[in-house]
């Protein structure tokens, strides 16, 4: 089991939340958003700490802590790490996706209606008011090519993330299950991970 100041703890956490919020968006579950947040949030906090020396782990771990959720610092901030320009095509979608963490607590916000919609692919949606509302979409397939190119940009090498975890057949299906961007050899075909 990895510390919680090792950095393999928050690259172990962003697949886990990854992994989980794609279950969950492929059922409608409205925690998806929140999962896909922490899943970014835990990768871009991996990178920011990977090189770091031992000695100035736990502090640096501390000063993310204190910062916060807020995912555009952390993207900005991973963005610098990975000298990679090619990724501000992603902005957008870390803010939609930074705008979801408010709604984890309900009732938010006030006096506004809300509308939350689930799309695979992106696409036009309608809401149901003719009213102003507060508009939330989760396109999964933004989801995917965003995390799929920051482990790209980390140069996480995609077969020692999926050995790392070993996930079942059951698993390896919720990942491929309309993914348009997915890793490749992320999960191999392992008969030690059939049980």
């Amino acid at each position: 089991m990895a510390r919680v100041d090792d950095p393999f703890h928050y690259l172990d956490r962003a697949f886990e939340y990854y992994m989980t919020g794609r279950f969950a968006a492929l059922n409608n579950l409205l925690v998806a958003p929140n999962l896909f947040h922490h899943a970014v949030e835990m990768l871009a906090k991996f990178q920011l700490l990977r090189r770091l020396p031992d000695d100035r782990l736990a502090e640096q771990v501390k000063r993310l802590k204190r910062n916060g959720h807020d995912l555009r610092t952390l993207w900005s901030a991973f963005k610098a790490a990975v000298g990679r320009s090619s990724l501000d095509r992603f902005d957008a979608v870390v803010a939609d996706l930074n705008r979801w963490q408010d709604l984890r607590y309900g009732g938010y916000p006030m006096g506004i209606p809300t509308t939350m919609s689930f799309m695979r692919r992106r696409g036009p949606h309608a809401t149901w008011s003719a009213e102003p509302q507060d508009v939330y979409v989760l396109v999964l397939e933004d989801i995917d090519a965003l995390f799929t190119a920051m482990v790209t940009a980390a140069s996480i090498n995609s077969t020692f993330l999926g050995e790392r975890h070993r996930l079942k057949p059951d698993m390896r299906e919720w990942y491929a299950k309309d993914n348009i961007h997915p890793m490749a050899e992320v999960f191999r075909d392992d008969p030690q991970t059939r049980n």
